[in-house]
């Protein structure tokens, strides 16, 4: 007997992030540990929805779920990598779902807040949304069709004019300058 999987659904979630100081990182010599951020969180969800995307086109449904996070509009100062490349899947999650307006694919962003999971380390994000009640939102906007997905803090996070990110980004950086030096 051979099986067949029907594959419809592409969830791009992998994810690195990475906390540092500029002025004490080591690009130099360790550039390899910065490179890993980038290729985690922008060479495998570009990739992979390329290569998806052409036979999800052939399918009657098929969805590409491309999770950044709420970082991707309100950079972390001490995570620039991340926050960068969050901003870079958002800006390509937004081309790709035009380019693919015209077919079956449906492409959705997801954007979570600060949950809590091992993140960048254990026990850093325990101050984040519990992860349950964030993954009951997540379901309840694809339930409802939503093609743009936010939950807790980044709701706002999606619409914020370009001042209100400029006050939020200074607000996080004062309240985690220490974390830096």
């Amino acid at each position: 007997m051979i099986c067949i999987a029907i594959v419809n659904v592409l969830v791009n979630n992998a994810g690195i992030q990475q906390r540092f100081n500029v002025f004490k990182a080591d690009a130099k010599n360790n550039w390899s540990y910065f490179c890993k951020e980038i290729t985690t969180n922008i060479e495998a969800p570009f990739h992979l929805s390329m290569l998806f995307a052409p036979y999800f086109a052939t399918k009657e449904e098929a969805a590409i779920i491309n999770v950044i996070s709420g970082l991707a509009f309100t950079p972390f100062v001490i995570a620039p990598i991340y926050s960068a490349t969050k901003a870079a899947i958002h800006s390509f999650t937004m081309s790709l779902r035009h380019q693919l307006s015209e077919t079956s694919v449906e492409v959705i962003e997801v954007a979570p807040p600060a949950v809590n999971t091992d993140l960048g380390g254990a026990g850093l994000h325990v101050h984040g949304e519990p992860l349950d009640a964030f993954a009951d939102g997540i379901y309840k906007g694809l339930e409802e069709g939503k093609k743009e997905i936010g939950y807790g803090t980044s709701v706002d996070r999606l619409r914020m004019s370009r001042d209100d990110v400029d006050k939020h980004v200074e607000n996080m950086y004062m309240a985690m300058k220490s974390a830096m030096e």
